[in-house]
């Protein structure tokens, strides 16, 4: 057995920790941006890194270390631990040393991992024949940062797991994927749920959506990308048995996800997306206004309405954003089921709250989620 972390969004900790009980049947352990799991073998986390939609990171965990205010006390915590944790097996030859910080210190996470890669250095010369190389290393350490906590570790993925690759036609207020990924989960949508998104923009949600509905790895266009397929482990276990392991799995069938937005321009850039996310087949995108919901789904067959909705700001029109609201929620009235729930993105809720109220919806409940430095709001509505 050994212990892995993933690192993901603050507020999406509890996703994270369903998603690896999901994928890989380990019980996760939660605390602020970060899930704490055991794996059976190296495995268990290339599935992680591979199909995981909730996180950023995923790493081996080979010890933790107490973080101090003071940049010279951490460093001695950290390399005190080197010396006395057998991690020679990942004494590869070429090596980087990578880290992410939060939290108040006096000292950048960069410092950290540059007193890191000295340690290591001196302490590989001992086995063979050290090397620092940011382009071609054997082998990434991470380094992982948070309050008065430190992680030190393996990188599988040596990429942001964040990151979609499908995103290329954007929108001013786009989501991160996990982030979309987060507020279905939060929802509580299942694989086969009827999700609507109505205000989609570059189609995140539906996207998200659709990945998990049908199974489809988010990665499964990065393969080449993800770190752990250098490893002489995986080499041996077999690249080709692992992808077509999870692959095979996926379901190339039409998910009941559907995604509209009243712009040409967004409608466009989701079609794209969703190409470029191998399930534009699956999912039905279009160009429609709110008010016409309840002709395309009739009354009472839609379980979700997911949405991240137009935002409050000083350069819209407040009569506008009342009369957009009022609709969206006038519509889930309509063709949401009884059980049906209205599932918001927001930073400000106050105006969405006054027509949920209207249209005879409660605020059943609300969590935080943060997408970078951003706090979002997750409003779940039911009747």
């Amino acid at each position: 057995m050994h212990e892995a972390i993933a690192i993901t969004n603050k507020g999406a900790e509890d996703v994270a920790a369903e998603e690896i009980k999901e994928l890989i049947g380990s019980k996760a352990e939660v605390s602020e941006t970060l899930a704490k799991f055991s794996i059976k073998d190296y495995s268990e986390l290339c599935t992680v890194c591979y199909r995981s939609q909730s996180i950023s990171k995923a790493v081996l965990l080979l010890f933790e270390f107490k973080v101090e205010k003071e940049l010279d006390k951490t460093v001695k915590n950290l390399t005190g631990s080197l010396k006395k944790d057998g991690i020679s097996e990942w004494f590869l030859g070429k090596y980087k040393v990578e880290s992410g910080r939060e939290g108040e210190h006096d000292f950048h996470s960069v410092d950290v991992g540059a007193e890191a890669s000295k340690c290591l250095f001196e302490l590989m010369k001992k086995t063979g024949k050290p090397e620092i190389d940011y382009d071609l290393p054997d082998v990434i350490f991470y380094i992982y940062i948070y309050g008065n906590s430190g992680y030190f570790g393996v990188d599988f993925a040596g990429i942001d797991l964040s990151k979609r690759q499908y995103k290329i036609f954007n929108h001013p207020e786009a989501l991160k994927g996990t982030t979309g990924y987060a507020v279905l989960r939060k929802a509580g949508i299942k694989k086969d749920s009827v999700i609507v998104d109505p205000f989609m923009g570059s189609g995140v949600i539906v996207i998200e959506a659709a990945l998990y509905a049908m199974g489809f790895p988010v990665h499964y266009y990065s393969k080449d990308r993800l770190f752990f397929t250098n490893f002489e482990f995986f080499k041996k276990y077999g690249e080709k048995k692992f992808f077509e392991m999870h692959d095979k799995k996926i379901k190339r069938e039409m998910t009941n996800v559907s995604g509209y937005d009243f712009q040409l321009r967004f409608l466009n850039a989701a079609q794209k997306n969703a190409k470029l996310a191998g399930v534009d087949k699956y999912i039905t995108l279009s160009k429609k206004e709110v008010e016409w919901m309840d002709m395309k789904f009739g009354k009472n067959n839609v379980d979700f309405i997911i949405s991240d909705p137009p935002r409050m700001s000083k350069h819209k029109d407040v009569g506008l954003m009342r009369k957009i609201y009022n609709e969206l929620f006038y519509q889930a009235e309509y063709i949401l089921k009884k059980t049906g729930k209205v599932v918001l993105l927001a930073k400000e809720y106050e105006l969405l709250d006054e027509y949920a109220k209207t249209h005879k919806f409660k605020l059943k409940k609300q969590y935080s989620l943060n997408q970078g430095r951003e706090l979002f709001n997750i409003l779940v509505w039911g009747r």
